[in-house]
């Protein structure tokens, strides 16, 4: 990366995080359903279109990126390459994105104390507000839809990574998606009992094994 890039992109951070800054301090004072994009604007001082430049919406100001979400290098890594517990490297890729992406906000200039405030408070958005709590499900499930894709691409391509042969792929790689989905969530909802998230991932997972282990059908 050169200079020039280098500052454009810690600009942009800046002006991200200002806005997140702007946008949860607002929710938390008056209520997600009392605020609007104008309000952030002014709150940010930025102009409109500004917004739109670097969010989507108010709900992704607010809440950020969701958690279940791999980059594009880490789609084409799980898609291109073999894998002989596809649930797990789903996981470990989940796991670096997010890791890379909080590293690259502490590089462009945040600090520790602003990204644990940003976390508190939007813990207490979703906590306090039902409709916030259903707005980041909502998030969720559809990114859930996008890894549902991933997977069943994976498996096409690698046909031998396949446990449940006699099943349609569609079958397996909805088992799949659900196993990677219901862990990201019980890390999410548990607990925080190491900084490592991969490990919190994989072990969120092995307690969806421990528990499926002792069904009977």
């Amino acid at each position: 990366m050169n200079n020039d890039r280098s500052l454009r992109e810690r600009k942009r951070a800046r002006t991200r995080r200002r806005i997140e800054d702007a946008a949860t301090a607002l929710v938390v004072k008056h209520g997600f359903e009392n605020i609007t994009i104008d309000d952030i604007c002014r709150e940010a001082d930025i102009s409109r279109r500004s917004f739109f430049n670097y969010m989507e919406s108010k709900d992704e100001a607010v809440l950020g990126l969701p958690r279940l979400v791999m980059s594009d290098d880490r789609r084409r890594d799980f898609v291109s390459e073999p894998s002989a517990n596809v649930v797990a490297t789903a996981l470990d890729y989940v796991a670096a994105t997010i890791d890379d992406l909080e590293a690259a906000d502490l590089e462009d200039g945040a600090d520790e104390e602003f990204l644990a405030t940003l976390k508190e408070r939007r813990h207490q958005i979703m906590t306090s507000e039902p409709s916030v709590a259903l707005l980041s499900l909502n998030r969720f499930r559809e990114q859930s839809a996008k890894m549902h894709q991933l997977v069943v691409e994976h498996l096409e391509a690698h046909p031998g990574d396949r446990i449940l042969g006699d099943e349609p792929i569609e079958v397996e790689a909805s088992i799949i998606n659900g196993l990677i989905r219901e862990a990201v969530w019980l890390q999410v909802c548990r607990p925080c009992q190491t900084t490592d998230r991969a490990q919190r991932l994989r072990a969120a997972g092995a307690t969806i094994t421990a528990f499926t282990q002792e069904l009977t059908w």
